[in-house]
Order: structure tokens, then C-alpha cells, then sequence
């Protein structure tokens, strides 16, 4: 009797492992969907970082759908900034422009939209650390660029 029991506990780990395999990466490709839609809206209204959004949906898709990572990395228009990253974390000096520049403009609106408090003086301390960040990393060769 105990020696059945051990079997079915056994069966029961075996079909929880299957089980969550797949729903382990349907969460990833959700989180790849989502990250790759904020991407999309925010390419035509500029209110969050696309290439951000878009260098999540990469990594989730990476472990939930490869054959999605691969199209986006080889998506015509940001396929190019994403591998750079990915390969060699580096930024164009165009990106890292439109991104200080673009994060400059958050802080200005989270500035205005919170007035003076620690909270506005946190974002925009974080914001500051982050284009700091970006502004230092290495560009690719100009022969690449």
C-alpha cells in the first residue's frame, strides 16, 4: 500500500512538471506579447521607451517562444538595436539620444505632474541614474553604425 502511494506521488510530480512547462512558457509569451505591444503603441505615441519594451519582449520570448525572439530579431526597422544590445550592450549614439532625450522629457512631465515632493525627487534622481547609464555605454564601431 505505501509502495502505491509512492508510485502515485511520483505520477502526481511527473504531471505537475509536464503541466508547467507549458504554462511556464505560455507566461512567457504573454509577458513577449505585452512587452512587444507597449513597444508597438509607444513607436507611434511616444509617451514610454519602444526599444525597452521591446528588449523584455525578446528576453520572455526567448524562453517562451524562440522563433518570436528571432523575428524580432531580425525586425527590419529595430532588429538591429536589439542584437547590438543583446550581443554587445551597446547603443548607437542615435539611440542613446533619443533615449536621454526621451527620459529628459518624463522627468520634465513627472516633474510638472508631481510639484516638488520626495517622491518627484526619486523618479527624477532615477531617471537621471538611468540616462547616465545609457549615456556610457559603448557605440558600435562607426563602420557598423
Amino acid at each position: 500500500m505505501h509502495h502505491a502511494h509512492a508510485s502515485s506521488s511520483g505520477n502526481q510530480r511527473h504531471w505537475r512538471a509536464d503541466w508547467s512547462q507549458p504554462a511556464l512558457e505560455r507566461t512567457w509569451r504573454t509577458v513577449g506579447m505585452l512587452s512587444m505591444a507597449v513597444g508597438v503603441i509607444n513607436a507611434f505615441i511616444p509617451l514610454l521607451p519602444t526599444t525597452v519594451f521591446l528588449l523584455i519582449g525578446v528576453w520572455a520570448y526567448g524562453k517562451g517562444d524562440p522563433a518570436m525572439r528571432e523575428r524580432l530579431l531580425n525586425h527590419p526597422r529595430y532588429g538591429r538595436s536589439l542584437r547590438l544590445w543583446i550581443e554587445n550592450r551597446q547603443i548607437t549614439r542615435r539611440g542613446k539620444l533619443a533615449a536621454v532625450g526621451g527620459i529628459a522629457l518624463s522627468a520634465a512631465i513627472t516633474a510638472t505632474a508631481l510639484g516638488p515632493s520626495p517622491v518627484m525627487w526619486f523618479v527624477v534622481a532615477a531617471l537621471v541614474g538611468l540616462s547616465a547609464y545609457l549615456a556610457t555605454r559603448a557605440e558600435p564601431a562607426p563602420d557598423a553604425a
